[in-house]
């Protein structure tokens, strides 16, 4: 339950609270202590006019009034923070939709969580183009230029242990040092790129 609660309240600060207005976050809470946090239902009964007793006096100290309330719960209905039922003498059924179903809750946390694709810097040309610019055409092994006809992407943490299409794992590399190190961690492939760079400049040399 203290999880519980404590997530409910990260979801409602972080994700919730930027939407509402000062009125239509206290009447949330409001229903919310009333509902989930008072009985461990989502639904409650209970007139306007209870409410505007129990919901506090606005900036001027001044009652809530019926008119003011109503207009505060379709304000929170349209956000879709709560549903609204039907109304018997004892009141009206609201039910408290909690923050992670709300639908723009949903949106903005959804937007902060990256898709597969998002993650998939090796098979995008334009999210390559990324690295490329990123390691300024250059090989990141040998030092050495590179151009479009001889670059290619190597996976620092090969796929084969696990690497990843991630930006962080992408390493802008020339023909040479990609076919030396495929396969390899950088540690065990680093004696042999060593090696073909001594041979590249003693053959430069000649």
């Amino acid at each position: 339950m203290k999880q519980e609660l404590h997530d409910l309240m990260i979801d409602f600060v972080d994700y919730l609270l930027p939407s509402l207005t000062p009125y239509e976050t206290s009447l949330y809470l409001y229903l919310l202590r009333h509902s989930v946090l008072g009985n461990g239902s989502q639904s409650i009964r209970i007139g306007k006019r209870t409410m505007a007793d129990g919901y506090g006096t606005g900036s001027r100290g001044a009652k809530t009034n019926y008119k003011h309330m109503t207009t505060l719960i379709k304000g929170l209905e349209e956000k879709g923070c709560l549903t609204i039922g039907d109304s018997t003498k004892d009141g009206t059924l609201y039910t408290v939709v909690l923050p992670r179903n709300i639908p723009m809750v949903k949106e903005r946390i959804a937007a902060l969580v990256p898709s597969a694709d998002d993650k998939n810097f090796f098979s995008d040309p334009q999210k390559r183009l990324v690295i490329f610019e990123r390691d300024k055409w250059i090989c990141q092994y040998c030092g050495e230029k590179v151009t479009e006809e001889n670059v290619t992407l190597d996976h620092y943490v090969p796929q084969c242990k696990g690497g990843g299409h991630s930006k962080d794992n992408l390493r802008m590399s020339c023909l040479a040092c990609n076919s030396i190190k495929s396969g390899k961690s950088y540690e065990e492939a680093a004696p042999f790129i060593l090696k073909s760079i001594q041979e590249r400049k003693q053959r430069s040399q000649k």
